[in-house]
């Protein structure tokens, strides 16, 4: 967990989820997510999936169980998320779930399972919801094959997700986690906050496109970083799975979830 030198209880809590193989503390320090978290006044909370639950240390985004805010991954998340704002005092009752692969896949779970706990979502070479019921078709789900074409938008957050915000990034080169996942997220996130025709902008390094709603918010991001394999775009390079030439994911990943006007 990190705990800012300064925090703003107005702000919400951020959960960080790992991916495979990797550790809360490698995850921390390949994000670089305590730094910026300290500079937003933002509590962290970094849960760990041990290998007793997944030899990989992945978390069972695919299992149908864990596609609800029911399944015993998902339940604790959500519980230590809530025992941490009860203890720091953190007053905004959503939160932020940034996440990498198996914890990108997890993150995009917690929003359609549990809208009503989720402010927003930041996934790197994450996928969409419900596309796999097993560990055999999460692979073809990473590979870009979509079972019958994916579950519909109307399965995540039953078709309405009010307030939330999504920043979705996805490497270009990546042999793990198929480009072809940044676009079928992007189109159920699309649907599901009822926006459409993304306006992309130059961004160095990236195709970036953003989604306003009939407000002109910005309420949804993509970015498809060119050249990065398997990799968190900006990262510490003494963290595992980081691409440092890359944009700065987590810098931009925060200011977009939490630029005013996202209600």
């Amino acid at each position: 967990m990190w705990i800012p030198a300064r925090l703003d209880p107005a702000r919400p809590l951020v959960v960080a989820l790992h991916g495979c193989w990797q550790t809360p503390e490698d995850f921390a320090l390949g994000t670089r997510l305590n730094a910026a978290a300290d500079a937003r006044g933002l509590v962290v909370v970094y849960p760990a999936q041990p290998q007793r639950a997944n030899p990989y240390r992945c978390w069972n985004w695919f299992e149908p169980a864990e596609q609800t805010a029911k399944g015993s991954e998902t339940a604790e998340i959500l519980a230590v998320a809530r025992h941490v704002q009860d203890e720091r005092g953190v007053r905004e009752p959503k939160l932020i779930v940034l996440g990498f692969s198996a914890g990108g896949w997890m993150a995009v779970n917690l929003a359609c399972a549990a809208p009503e706990s989720i402010a927003g979502v930041g996934a790197l070479a994450g996928g969409p919801y419900q596309c796999a019921s097993g560990p055999e078709a999460a692979i073809q789900c990473m590979r870009g094959v979509q079972r019958d074409g994916g579950a519909p938008a109307s399965a995540c957050a039953g078709g309405r997700a009010p307030g939330l915000r999504v920043s979705i990034w996805q490497g270009a080169a990546d042999p793990v986690v198929s480009a072809a996942n940044l676009t079928a997220l992007e189109t159920m996130f699309a649907r599901l906050l009822g926006v459409s025709a993304g306006v992309t902008g130059p961004e160095t390094g990236a195709v970036h496109a953003v989604y306003r709603d009939g407000r002109g918010v910005p309420v949804l991001e993509t970015w498809l970083v060119t050249g990065m394999g398997h990799a968190w775009s900006g990262g510490d390079p003494r963290g595992s799975h980081t691409w440092p030439p890359g944009p700065p994911a987590t810098e931009r990943m925060l200011d977009f979830l939490l630029r005013p006007g996202a209600r």
